[in-house]
């Protein structure tokens, strides 16, 4: 994992953990601290991220194998919730007193929230860690067939949340969980290609010796592994692991027939916001981007000290015969070459020791190859925007990626110090993010 602000490696994330949450602009807890992912790079093995501080965008949470909540403790939970809002029983509970709705979520209440506003609706179903997470498949997958449109699903014991770019309706959903289906079809029909799947056929294949034991787990792979055996032992004990571990295909019938047979009721509830029952689950898969403007002043700092801290060597242009090696700190001004007086002086990486024989091979009229003349003239475009801007043009070459044409922009749109470290920040982050789809 690298911290793409202070530029070291700050920890490691196990294979599975990415391959449940390795999405760029996820957010997730480590060492006390909040991070952000900004990108994967799968060659390297590397993880690009940047610290978060300021208010918590994201709750802390269990990342592991959690024990799975029972069925029976899920409904306790639901009784007890409705004697705390009744008053039968004498406590006071904040999260349920300040509920927007009179309806409880217990053990034989289903409620669903919706905000018209929100593209996620949420299930209060105290029914256990296996049973939710079943219907929450189930949901996800009839769903899709029903609206056209990809419907998300994630779930805890207590509830579910779907999340789709067309509206569920409470006609449509009721009618999706009145049909009569195979369940057991229906929920390995959408395990298919999801990372639950082929985890755990990657698994199983290196238990069966088909995966070498030094093997790093990728999407890809995986995916591959569980499409070219699918019909095999193979797949089908991965798929038998997942039903036993995950999933309560016998007891999610029950509840289905008793939802069917109104035994269990369905209460939809539109609200203005999500209650703060809601919250632990959408709380827990939330993605945050930030721009520029909202960059924490701590993080800025950091950066600051960063880039001051970065080594580069200077070299004339004009004669090609100076050159010095030094921090953006310690920069001066107009700081002319020792022997020609000139100012065209540019900057370079502290290591580049090939650009100060370059600019003395043009000065000798000797031929520059194509890669060379390159460099060369990037030279020029660099001691223009020194001889320009001053330190300000240093600074912005230290920023990670940023080369002569980003720093002129950066400090084209310069209004005071603060927004140019915004901006060369946002520039690292972009090249950090897109450095993939860069040419070599």
């Amino acid at each position: 994992m690298f911290d793409s602000v202070g530029k070291k490696i700050i920890g490691s994330l196990d294979q599975r953990f990415m391959g449940d949450h390795g999405e760029a602009g996820n957010i997730f807890v480590l060492r006390g601290m909040q991070w952000r992912i900004l990108n994967i790079d799968e060659k390297a093995l590397q993880v690009n991220v940047e610290p978060i501080s300021g208010e918590r965008k994201n709750v802390p949470y269990w990342e592991g194998e959690n024990i799975p909540v029972d069925y029976d403790t899920a409904q306790k939970v639901g009784l007890f919730r409705n004697k705390v809002k009744h008053g039968s029983l004498s406590m006071f509970n904040k999260t349920i007193s300040e509920l927007d709705f009179n309806i409880i979520p217990d053990e034989k209440t289903i409620v669903i929230e919706s905000v018209r506003t929100d593209r996620n609706v949420v299930i209060h179903a105290c029914f256990g860690t296996k049973i939710n997470s079943t219907l929450a498949t189930t949901l996800s997958s009839l769903l899709e067939s029903t609206l056209g449109y990809v419907v998300q699903s994630r779930s805890d014991a207590y509830r579910i949340v779907l999340e789709s770019n067309s509206r569920i309706s409470k006609k449509i959903f009721v009618e999706t969980l009145m049909e009569k289906f195979d369940l057991q079809s229906v929920v390995s029909v959408s395990l298919i290609g999801t990372h639950n799947v082929n985890w755990r056929t990657w698994c199983v294949a290196k238990k069966f010796g088909m995966v070498g034991r030094g093997a790093i787990y990728d999407r890809k792979s995986g995916r591959f592994l569980y499409e070219r055996y699918q019909n095999t032992p193979v797949a089908m004990e991965a798929l038998r692991e997942l039903f036993h571990d995950k999933f309560d295909l016998k007891n999610t019938e029950i509840i289905l027939n008793r939802i069917r047979n109104n035994e269990i009721k369905i209460e939809w509830v539109d609200v203005a916001k999500f209650s703060k029952l809601a919250e632990p689950l959408l709380d827990h898969a939330t993605k945050y981007y930030s721009s520029p403007a909202s960059v924490d002043k701590a993080i800025l700092d950091l950066v600051k000290k960063r880039l001051l801290k970065s080594k580069h060597r200077l070299i004339c242009v004009r004669c090609g015969k100076w050159q010095l090696a030094i921090t953006t700190e310690k920069y001066k001004e107009n700081q002319p070459c020792k022997y020609c007086k000139s100012r065209q002086i540019t900057a370079t990486y502290y290591s580049d020791y090939d650009l100060i024989k370059i600019i003395q091979k043009k000065h000798g009229s000797k031929r520059l190859s194509r890669e060379e003349n390159h460099k060369f003239k990037r030279a020029w475009k660099v001691a223009s925007l020194v001889e320009t801007f001053g330190k300000n043009a240093i600074i912005a070459l230290s920023g990670y990626g940023v080369g002569a044409a980003t720093a002129a922009r950066i400090l084209r749109n310069m209004i005071d110090e603060e927004l140019m470290y915004k901006q060369i920040y946002e520039a690292e982050r972009q090249y950090v993010m897109t450095r993939g789809f860069w040419d070599d």
